[in-house]
């Protein structure tokens, strides 16, 4: 009777490897095929936003659908409103640089908010990787005209404020070629050789 239950144990050990065995392949293989799964899904993911007209190269993290309408209007409704705001404080400026120092300095402050605002809305919208070093480019255009217009709202005399025009002028020249150049790619679809 011993004997019964020694070939009865050794065949429940050799049924336990055998399962431990292939319990063990089994596992290997969902590994190996998750893995496979894994690597495709980059592929993938740019397919489906393909067939719903999305743009994956426009579809940065936390978007998931983006065109080139959407990032455009998504982009004009920070900078038209801003653009006014700067176009105001600048023709208040333009309308009290000659006869009020007080009030042409207080239009330059407010300039310098409403382009310290724009700064900070661009440098937290979700350009696209291909457009963020031309955005870079317009945020640093922005902050340079803006340390000029701080400046320029320290000045002593009209004669000293007068005296940034210039200056401004080039600055102002620097933005609306940044800004130009970061709409236009803004409203253009990238190419296949700028997808991430």
């Amino acid at each position: 009777m011993s004997e019964t239950y020694a070939r009865d144990g050794q065949l429940q050990a050799a049924a336990g490897i055998v399962i431990l065995m292939v319990t063990g392949l089994v596992a290997a293989v969902l590994v190996i095929a998750g893995l496979i799964y894994a690597t495709g899904i980059s592929g993938r993911h740019k397919a489906a936003l393909a067939a719903a007209a999305c743009e994956p190269n426009l579809s940065p993290s936390g978007l998931q659908c983006t065109d080139v309408g959407m990032l455009t209007a998504q982009y004009l409704a920070i900078v038209n409103p801003a653009m006014q705001q700067v176009n105001t404080d600048a023709a208040t400026y333009t309308a009290n640089e000659r006869h009020d120092l007080g009030a042409a300095e207080a239009a330059l402050t407010a300039e310098v908010a409403s382009e310290h605002g724009l700064g900070a809305r661009l440098a937290a919208f979700p350009f696209p990787p291909v457009m963020v070093p031309v955005a870079n480019s317009l945020e640093q255009a922005i902050q340079a005209r803006a340390t000029l217009l701080a400046e320029q709202a320290r000045s002593s005399s009209l004669t000293q404020l007068r005296s940034f025009s210039q200056r401004v002028k080039v600055a102002n020249l620097a933005v609306q070629t940044e800004m130009k150049l970061l709409r236009q790619a803004v409203g253009t679809r990238p190419t296949a050789s700028q997808e991430p």
